[in-house]
């Protein structure tokens, strides 16, 4: 939406006592990507201080922002108009809510999710623009900060908003999704990523289905009925609407699918039947297309009219995008899942990669450490040593701490190596590989994996 000074003092529940009403163009919180019509608004990090740019912002020519009132002394010679407030990020929040509230017909799809929820949202949104008026939120812009910035700068014409809500720690999803008030809540599944700031994964369950908490009797829930949390999800739902969508393979499925056929799929949307062929290799892409036809269906869309956009969906950067690679005369493919890693997601990474094995194929699997399982980190990363030894893979490269549990539990049957950085990896890799290998990387994106990746892709 466009924003004005003296809608910005409403939403913050301020008197506005000026002549001067001033537009603004959007919202921002990055001083190095602002524009002088923007309004600015200075986030106290860990690392940085916005309201230490507040000077350069004004310089630029940023005519107003918000400012904490215990911060008014970092601000000198400037002629900026200053809204003070007690706390930045909260006024970042009401501001998204206020928005929010404006568009009172939106139809609001938050997904939250161990994993796949960033692709479901990207996918959905870049289906449904085709046909009508569609925003979601950039990239990872899914937290405490993101998700609010997305809304704030939300088109005015939007019909339908797709925010993914992100989880590091307790209330974050609740918080979010008082904001956001969905009239679509979806669950993609529930795994052990950041486990480390939960007590149990049955922890985690209960702190995703608070994105249900704020549906009314008009929206829908879609929960994953496959999930062992399944009836936990549907009985925090059902406490505020009947209308309950449970997807997966289970035969008491509202919504499922079925494989026919290699890439053949058939989906059952509360009884009616869809075959979409998937044409590109990467997981999650069946998982995703049901969820996807859900909300068509919720929205009354025709599936006939969006079965070839489903069919040719192709992996995000980082998440399982497969690569024909030409090194040191070799011709092999590298799949790429560097973006982040968490047990679910990397069990079915080597799973997948193992599937596509032609006969003439092996495989290589590079793995990172999984962070953020705290407590849980040395047996999760023992249980994928199971795994690993189950695709039985040419060649084993661990990179890390806790990875080393992998490695060490995969001898003497494999051939492996372990480095405690990824700065080594690229020279043994091109050593070991052969032609037609199919060599799969995964680790947490702070193990900076996907260095090795972008040296392979070099030309």
């Amino acid at each position: 939406m466009s924003w004005n000074l003296k809608e910005i003092y409403k939403a913050l529940n301020k008197k506005f006592n000026y002549t001067e009403n001033i537009e603004f163009q959007k919202i921002s919180i990055d001083s190095r990507e602002i524009s002088a019509d923007d309004f600015f608004i200075p986030i106290v990090g860990k690392k940085y201080d916005g309201h230490d740019f507040i000077s350069d912002v004004s310089d630029f020519g940023v005519k107003a922002c918000l400012v904490e009132n215990k911060k008014n002394y970092k601000i000198k010679n400037s002629s900026i108009h200053k809204i003070f407030v007690k706390n930045t990020l909260e006024s970042l929040q009401k501001l998204a809510t206020y928005a929010r509230k404006k568009n009172k017909s939106l139809h609001m799809i938050c997904i939250t999710g161990s994993s796949g929820k960033t692709s479901l949202k990207e996918w959905t949104g870049k289906i449904l623009q085709k046909r009508v008026n569609t925003y979601f939120n950039p990239g990872n812009f899914n937290n405490e900060i993101g998700m609010p910035l997305s809304l704030v700068n939300m088109p005015i014409n939007t019909e339908v908003c797709i925010l993914e809500l992100g989880m590091n720690c307790k209330g974050e999803i609740k918080k979010l999704t008082k904001i956001a008030s969905p009239t679509i809540s979806i669950i993609t599944n529930i795994g052990l990523a950041h486990i480390g700031n939960f007590i149990d994964p049955k922890d985690i369950a209960r702190e995703k289905a608070s994105i249900y908490d704020f549906l009314n009797e008009e929206s829908f829930a879609l929960i994953p009925n496959d999930s062992p949390y399944s009836k936990l999800l549907i009985k925090r739902a059902t406490s505020k609407t009947q209308n309950i969508v449970l997807f997966g393979i289970e035969e008491n499925s509202d919504s499922s699918f079925n494989k026919i056929k290699e890439n053949k799929f058939i989906f059952s949307i509360f009884g009616k039947k869809v075959s979409l062929t998937k044409k590109n290799y990467f997981k999650y892409w069946e998982e995703n297309s049901l969820i996807i036809l859900i909300i068509l269906y919720i929205l009354k869309f025709n599936f006939v009219d969006f079965k070839k956009s489903i069919e040719s969906l192709k992996p995000l950067y980082g998440r399982g995008e497969k690569i024909k690679i030409f090194k040191n005369k070799k011709k092999f493919f590298l799949i790429d899942e560097t973006y982040n890693s968490s047990p679910h997601t990397l069990k079915y990474a080597i799973l997948n990669a193992n599937q596509i094995l032609k006969k003439n194929q092996k495989l290589v699997l590079v793995i990172g450490d999984m962070l953020e399982l705290g407590k849980f980190s040395e047996e999760l990363h023992f249980k994928i040593s199971d795994i690993v030894k189950k695709v039985s893979p040419k060649l084993l490269v661990t990179i890390g701490s806790f990875s080393k549990i992998i490695s060490d539990n995969a001898k003497p049957n494999l051939k492996t190596f372990h480095y405690k950085t990824y700065h080594m990896v690229y020279e043994r890799l091109i050593e070991e590989i052969d032609d037609n290998d199919i060599v799969m990387i995964k680790g947490s994106n702070s193990i900076n994996l996907s260095k090795i990746c972008e040296k392979l892709k070099e030309k």
